[in-house]
Parts: structure tokens; sequence; C-alpha cells
């Protein structure tokens, strides 16, 4: 027969007078150790974050004293704060929080909505949100209402600056209710959670149609399709904004070149997540987009407002970056691979070189040697990272003409992914023919044309005006066999409005005292388009159109008969 556990034994009283002489933090830890005995055992951890310093640190002494192991928490993104809270509760946490909104919009509850729509199934029970400030019983009724649709069981309410002894026992009382409801559940059985308040949080049908449409967002976003792209995130703003939303809307507006509406949403999500350099870094590339696009509209004087605020969001960007090295300088694997990706695509979006600006470009020129500089001590980090870092940095790269390193980049990222390879040659050429090295330029897109790539055409068009600019340069430095060569590969691919190549190839043989050739080559561009000569395109090939004058005064003599007449 198994001989019954005995029962552990009471800790002996402490007499009232004894406990009225005792120091304040040993005192209420005495009169709260049974009292939260049920709490501890439930939750043997507590982690916990509080805007007041004196308090977080002095719970801590005394949560140990009543067996519960601290885990005070610094100030953290929202982002980080709700794959915290997810984590803690997982892991059988206590969790307090004092949420302080970053802005009028975004509360306790948004967060709470936040952390239920990344993980639906978290019972939210063991959250217990803190409140500072003189709240009414009848605004209390509110706040609880609201809860209860996150089934929270219990809530702080803090008086603000009183002494911090009164705010600690109105935070262990808290927990003592919580402990209570939760012991009654357990000891009637009823550890359900309550249906899901329509105003506090979304059920699971509107949390599966807010995942379904920035899938289909994501989707269209692909698809070069960004005026859907911007509906569908609308309607799942139109749910429950956040970052995410937020940014990915900012993306379409961005991709669509609706400038003003994408820094909207940017400054929005930066309002949320003031810790993290991507949305600064996004309203950088919104305001140096727009000023050449003001330039042509509205001047020289607000173009540059736009770039000195585009300037002011890239440098915040970059102090966000340092402040994360900083706070992580021990605990590198916490930051991400790439600090600087942000800060390196919004450059890489952006290109406002030769506007005229006084000063600009040079000004742009040092901030971008200064990331590229500091991306080239990570360089095993970013061959780790993604794809589009990677071309980010070999675009900037190209664009400061360090062609050798840009090439090798942009030829691994095709060689590890030959599906996707066209982008990122085509990138390549693209800046490239920035630089007016078209010749590069012209060899890049016809090795990209060997294979059977995406938007054939339009490559074809691009590699058709690199070989053009290409040839007429050789033809200035007398290389007029090496121009030939380049107009008839650009003919291999049967480009749009090849008529005009033909013209190109046909002034260059009369450049060269070859008027059999010219001509034929004048009558196949002819009979490429019958009606090329009437064409205002025509002007500039008046040789040419000598040449077909003369052509048709010897078809006119060569006539059968002509000469008796």
């Amino acid at each position: 027969m198994t001989k019954p556990t005995p029962a552990a034994p009471k800790k002996p009283a402490v007499s009232p007078e004894l406990l009225k002489n005792l120091p304040f933090k040993q005192r209420v830890a005495v009169a709260y150790a049974d009292r939260l005995e049920f709490v501890g055992k439930r939750h043997p951890h507590a982690s916990y974050r509080l805007e007041d310093t004196a308090l977080a640190t002095d719970l801590a002494e005394i949560f140990k004293k009543i067996g519960l192991e601290p885990h005070p928490q610094p100030d953290q993104a929202v982002k980080v704060l709700i794959h915290n809270i997810i984590k803690w509760i997982d892991g059988g946490h206590l969790v307090l929080l004092h949420f302080k909104p970053k802005f009028t919009d975004f509360n306790i509850v948004h967060l709470l909505r936040e952390v239920k729509l990344a993980s639906p199934s978290v019972s939210l029970k063991p959250f217990i949100p803190v409140f500072v400030g003189n709240i009414s019983s009848q605004k209390q009724q509110e706040v609880f209402r609201l809860l209860g649709g996150f089934s929270i069981r219990a809530a702080c309410f803090l008086t603000p600056n009183a002494p911090t002894e009164k705010n600690i026992e109105e935070t262990l009382a808290a927990l003592e209710r919580y402990g209570a409801v939760m012991k009654a559940e357990l000891e009637g059985g009823a550890l359900r959670d309550t249906p899901l308040d329509r105003d506090a949080e979304p059920d699971p049908a509107a949390t599966a149609k807010y995942k379904q449409l920035l899938a289909k967002g994501d989707e269209l976003m692909r698809a070069g399709d960004f005026v859907a792209a911007i509906k569908s995130f609308s309607e799942a703003i139109a749910l429950g904004p956040n970052f995410e939303a937020l940014m990915e809307r900012g993306d379409a507006y961005y991709k669509a070149k609706e400038f003003i509406p994408a820094l909207g949403d940017y400054r929005e999500a930066a309002r949320l997540e003031k810790t993290v350099p991507d949305p600064y870094a996004k309203i950088g590339a919104c305001c140096l987009s727009l000023v050449g696009v003001t330039m042509k509209a509205e001047g020289a004087a607000k173009a540059r407002q736009w770039f000195d605020m585009g300037m002011k969001y890239l440098a915040d960007a970059e102090t966000i970056v340092k402040k994360m090295e900083e706070d992580n300088r021990n605990f590198p694997e916490k930051l991400p691979a790439v600090p600087y990706a942000p800060i390196l695509s919004a450059l890489a979006e952006t290109d406002i070189r030769g506007l005229g600006l006084e000063g600009i470009d040079e000004r742009l020129d040092v901030f971008a040697a200064a990331v590229l500089q500091k991306t080239t001590a990570r360089e095993d980090a970013i061959s780790d990272d993604s794809v589009d870092t990677r071309i980010d940095r070999a675009i900037l790269l190209t664009r400061y003409r360090q062609y050798e390193e840009a090439e090798r980049i942009f030829r691994s990222v095709a060689a590890e992914d030959p599906v996707n390879s066209a982008a990122a040659y085509n990138n390549f050429a693209v800046e490239l023919r920035k630089n007016e090295q078209n010749g590069k330029a012209f060899d890049i897109y016809r090795e990209l044309l060997v294979n059977d790539v995406p938007d054939r055409d339009i490559i074809v068009e691009n590699m058709k005006l690199a070989g053009l600019k290409h040839a007429a340069a050789l033809k200035e430095s007398n290389r007029h066999d090496e121009a030939i060569a380049v107009y008839r590969a650009i003919m291999d691919y049967r480009p749009k409005s090849r008529e005009w190549v033909l013209c190109e190839l046909a002034n260059t043989f009369l450049e060269m005292q070859d008027q059999a050739r010219a001509a034929f080559t004048l009558m196949e561009a002819i009979y490429v388009n019958p009606k090329m000569m009437e064409s205002e395109k025509f002007a500039p090939y008046r040789d040419l159109a000598s040449l077909r004058k003369e052509m048709m005064k010897k078809l006119l003599e060569s006539e059968p008969g002509r000469q008796i007449r």
C-alpha cells in the first residue's frame, strides 16, 4: 500500500505586530506570499514592462521573495513586442504590460488585436494590462468590456505621481484578482475562452479574410497590377490598420508612382514602428522620387525642399541602424543580416542625377558612398541575405562605377537563381546605360537574350537602344566596321521599328563611301516600312534621301527603250 505524501508544513504565521514593523518590501512580500501562491504555481515566471523604472526595480525584488522569477523588459518596437508577448505566453509566463501609445490611434486594443492576428490560437488570459491614470469606475468598466473580448481576466490601474509603495500594492492586488478568477474557473471547470467581442477583436473569419487580402495583394504586386494591389491592401487595412499592411500598400503606391499616398502610408507605419529603419528609408525614397517630378512641375525651390526632406529621413534611418548596432553590440545575432538593407534599397530605387540642382548630386554621392562602405564590411552577411539586398548593392556599385564588383554580384545572383536571372542582368544593364556604358550594357542584353526570358520584347528594345548608342560612339572613333557588326547584331533579334536601325546602317555605309551596300540596306528599310520616308523621323537622313533620288534616277534610265525615246 502506497503511503500518502505528507502535506507540506505550513509557514508559520507572522504576527500583525511584527509584520507592521518590517520594511515595506519585506512586509508586502510576506503579506502576499500565500495570497499569490496559486499564481506562482501556475506562472513561475513573470515578464513585465512598466514605464516607472523605480516600480519595475522594486517589483523584481518582491517577485523573487514571493516565488515569481521576474523578467523586466525594455521598451520594444511594436512588431518585436507582439512576437515576444506570444513567446512569453507560450512559455507559461504571466505578462504585465504598461503599453504607452505612441500616437492616439494605436492603443492596447490595437496591440492585442495584432497579437491575435499574428497567433490566433494564443490565449491572452495570462496577459494583465497596466493603465496609469486617474480612471473613473465607469471608464474602468468600459476598459473591462473591451478587454473581456480578448479573454483577459484582470487589469491593473496605477495612480500617476503616487508613491511607489502604493502602486506596488495595486500591482500585487491585480495579480491576486487574476489568481482568484483563474482559481474559480479551474474549480468550476470553466477554462474556455469567452466569445470574442466584435468591437475588440476580429473573429477567425475576419482574421482569415485579412490574411487572404494581404496574400492577394502580394500576388498582384508580383504581377505588376499595382492598382488592384492597392485596393486589396486597402480592404485589409479597413479590417485593422497595422504596420505590415501600411508598408505593403505604401509599396504598391510607390510602384504605381503615386508618391504622395505612398508617403502617407510610410509615415503612418513609422508612427507604429519608431525603432526600425524601413519606413524612414522608404519615406526618403518617396521624397527623392518627388524631386524630379516637382522640378518639372513647380521648379527648383520646391524640388530642393523634397531633396532636403529625403536626406533627413535617410539620415534618420541611418541613426536608427546605428542605435540598433550599438544596443546589440554584445548580441550581434539579434541584428538583421544587413542592417543597412532598407537604406540600400531606398538609394537604389531613386536616381536624381543630372537635374541641375546645385550640390544635390554631391550630397547624395557622399551619403551613398558611406553606406556602401559600411555594407562592404558585411559582405559575407550580404551573400547570405535576400537577393533584393544584393541586387540593390550591386546597382549602387554600378552607379558609382565599381563595375567589376557589381558584375560579380549580378552574375552570382543569376547563377544561383537562373529562373529569375533576367531581372538581375536587366538591372545591371540599366545602370550601365545610365553611366553611358552602352557597349557593356549591349553585351549584357545579348547574353541575357540567349535564354528564354520573361518580358523578352522589352529586353530586345532595351538592347536596341543600348546598341544604337554604342554603335554611334564606335563611329565617332572611326570604328565603322565594329559599328556595322553592332547594327547587324541588333537586327538578328528583329526589334520593333527596325527600319530605323537599317537607316543607321545605310548611313554608315555611305560614310564609308559604299553606295551599293547603302542603297541595298535603304531598300530593305523601305520594304519594312514603305511610308518611312514620309515620316518626320526620316528628316535627319538627308543623305539617304539623296541616295533614294539617285537610285530612282538610275532605275528610270535603265528602263528598256528609254535611250531611244
